[in-house]
């Protein structure tokens, strides 16, 4: 990025700036190794980097929580979140605040005239056009760019442009939206709960690239991504007791594993895998795969229904808490790809277990897998496998190796490829549940859309059984 982005502004900066002199922050001076960058002392007082005490900038924030929240519980509408506005001013410490002052009836250059800063050099309108400070008075519509503005590095984020007191060096702020940046994160009071420069896409990481800095990996605590608890296999932020939930962000885990037969003791699911264990609503989840990024857990047995709060414990520590809605049903198919459902055919041949009569084939368009995958036929048995579709009849407790049938209390309204079949869902494993349907004959032959409602409540869409 930095190689691209010097190559741009040797091809772009004269005609606008010349050989002014560029601003750079005492954080990026340092970084680039030159000399006589100013500091402030825990006082306030001037001195000279690096010397100790010296600092390179002090950020002074108010603890009252009406004005900040600090990610316990949900965020107030007219809180900021803490965490995301450290990031927000200590990005700016780095190098990344411009110039331009927005507090006038018309923009100035509080660097003196034609003096830019470091990240006003990436500000374009379009490919080869660097935008100078005078430009900006009008409209936004500028971009960050390290290629000479051949592409934006954060598409469709465009800069607060205008004399209008907002900060001139953060994305236009379009509150609500998803996902929410650091970039404009103290100008969403009520709805950055959790916005993180680890999971906010990447665009204030692109921009300190590009003026020298470099991401590396860092050990730390675990942090739970934005909207990262989810009902397994969807992007649906509302959770059954008892099903299956993932959870995605950064440093979850030191190692990936799923867990095996000596991690599950007495019939009794593991809370613990590798020194890491998930809380949902303080209640200990049963955790069946770690990793850095995603953790899949059982959730436990909870009466509690509305917004509840999940933890990652790491041997790092524990992440702050996010939330999840807890509610008495989340329906969801399992799937092979995102794609298409997972199930099973009962099959005299057994063409997925070859040589074995009376075993299955796998639900699935042939040939597209590296294992043995068919179409279900009209008339044919399809068992799909799913979760979230509510309690059993007879109770079956959270955390505990589960073997046997024990039919929900809901009914199910399913629907293949608009044709409507109502059935039933069994719990057959823990968080696991099966729901057995024959295909009509007036079934569509290829994709068809599959979907259930189960208590008023619908399954994802997109996905799809393949009937012949």
């Amino acid at each position: 990025m930095q190689t691209a982005a010097l190559a741009a502004l040797n091809s772009y900066s004269a005609p606008i700036y010349g050989s002014g002199m560029v601003n750079v922050s005492a954080a990026l001076g340092l970084s680039l190794g030159l000399p006589g960058m100013t500091g402030t002392t825990s006082t306030g007082s001037a001195c000279n980097l690096p010397a100790t005490g010296c600092y390179v900038s002090m950020i002074t924030l108010t603890n009252v929580p009406s004005t900040f929240y600090f990610r316990t519980g949900t965020q107030p509408s007219s809180a900021y979140d803490f965490f995301t506005t450290v990031e927000h001013e200590t990005n700016e410490v780095l190098g990344t605040s411009s110039c331009i002052d927005t507090t006038g009836p018309a923009l100035t250059d509080s660097c003196g005239a034609g003096v830019p800063s470091a990240v006003d050099l990436f500000r374009y309108s379009a490919a080869g056009k660097l935008i100078p400070d005078s430009a900006l008075s009008t409209a936004p519509g500028a971009y960050f760019s390290y290629n000479g503005g051949t592409s934006d590095v954060v598409p469709n984020l465009f800069y607060s442009t205008l004399a209008n007191g907002s900060d001139y060096a953060d994305f236009v702020s379009n509150c609500p939206a998803t996902p929410l940046y650091v970039r404009n994160a103290t100008g969403c009071p009520g709805q950055d709960a959790g916005t993180d420069i680890t999971n906010d896409g990447g665009p204030e990481i692109n921009i300190l690239n590009a003026l020298g800095y470099t991401l590396t990996a860092v050990t730390g605590l675990p942090v739970i991504s934005k909207s990262g608890v989810v009902t397994s296999g969807t992007t649906v932020t509302t959770i059954e007791a008892g099903s299956w939930v993932a959870i995605y962000g950064t440093n979850l885990s030191p190692v990936s594993r799923s867990w095996t037969s000596a991690d599950i003791i007495n019939g009794n699911l593991p809370t613990n895998l590798s020194g890491v264990s998930v809380t949902i609503n303080g209640k200990s989840a049963y955790v069946y795969y770690i990793s850095p990024t995603q953790i899949n857990v059982q959730a436990p047995d909870d009466a509690a229904a509305g917004t509840v709060s999940v933890a990652v414990t790491t041997p790092a520590g524990t992440s702050a808490s996010t939330t999840v809605t807890l509610a008495s049903v989340s329906p969801a198919f399992f799937t092979l790809d995102g794609k298409y459902a997972a199930g099973v055919i009962p099959s005299s041949t057994g063409a997925y277990l070859a040589g074995t009569p009376n075993s299955y084939d796998l639900l699935g368009p042939t040939g597209m897998y590296s294992y043995n995958t068919r179409p279900v036929k009209k008339g044919e048995l399809l068992e799909l496998f799913s979760t979230g579709f509510g309690p059993g009849g007879t109770p079956v407790v959270s955390g505990k190796v589960f073997s046997g049938a024990a039919q929900t209390i809901y009914p199910v309204s399913l629907s293949l490829g608009g044709v409507a079949i109502n059935t039933v869902a069994y719990i057959t494993g823990a968080g696991l549940y099966q729901i057995n349907i024959t295909i009509p004959a007036n079934a569509a032959s290829g994709d068809n859309a599959l979907t259930a409602i189960v208590n008023g409540v619908q399954s994802p869409t997109g996905i799809y059984v393949t009937v012949q």
